[in-house]
């Protein structure tokens, strides 16, 4: 069986899913679940936290789903020409430090801490939390965001001019942000956002229509969005 990523849309597997697009990898398959098939006897053997991401390799015997290490090993298997991910003995190692520090930042902090705060706004009023977003949303304007931005630096991409894993795997908490209308505050991270979220390759990892509206003023649109998938 080939290698294949179990997906389902809009969870943190969905910037694997663009990497693989955009690195145009045709040797894994995406297999997309739903929500209710996290928790279905098959998906729970090949990854018994009833999550997503997971990925199986059953020729190499490789059965994983923590996202940090599914994505490092997509990318040292798939990346061969480090497109987006340093080159180790090649990237000074500050750069290979930092890219290191923020993929497990945004996986271990900033993505689950969104996640929770926007799946608390979509309860019902009268079940929300109001306490919890206050101080959550206030969290997110004085410390994450402001830390996310100082890494940023001002630059386009995270690592520098060109676009890497670590912009492709911000694009799903700021997604949130985004929708909580969180991210207006913050103009480099909100075009980080529209230069990420302006690819074809994002609507289909994501499941959602092309943002076409969304990237009409966006004036980096003719760069960002990715060769593999526009059409010849």
């Amino acid at each position: 069986m080939a290698p294949t990523l179990y997906h389902v849309p809009r969870t943190i597997s969905s910037p694997i899913v663009q990497i693989l697009l955009e690195l145009g990898v045709k040797d894994v398959h995406i297999e997309t679940l739903t929500f209710a098939e996290l928790k279905s006897p098959a998906h729970l053997a090949r990854n018994p936290m009833g999550s997503s991401p997971a990925f199986t390799d059953e020729d190499n015997g490789i059965a994983i789903w923590e996202s940090g290490a599914v994505l490092t090993y997509l990318l040292e298997t798939y990346d061969t020409h480090h497109k987006f991910h340093p080159k180790q003995g090649t990237a000074t190692p500050l750069e290979r430090a930092n890219f290191l520090h923020l993929q497990q930042y945004i996986i271990a902090t900033v993505y689950p801490f969104l996640a929770s705060l926007f799946l608390q706004t979509l309860k019902p009023e009268h079940e929300q939390d109001q306490g919890y977003i206050s101080s959550a949303k206030e969290k997110w304007l004085t410390l994450l965001a402001p830390t996310l931005t100082g890494f940023l630096g001002g630059q386009p991409f995270f690592m520098g001019n060109a676009i890497s894993s670590i912009d492709f795997l911000i694009a799903k908490p700021l997604n949130n942000a985004k929708s909580l209308d969180l991210l207006e505050q913050f103009p480099d991270l909100d075009a980080l956002f529209m230069r990420v979220s302006c690819m074809p390759s994002f609507a289909i990892a994501y499941d959602m229509e092309e943002r076409t509206k969304d990237c009409s003023g966006c004036t980096d649109c003719t760069e960002c969005r990715s060769l593999v998938l526009l059409p010849n």
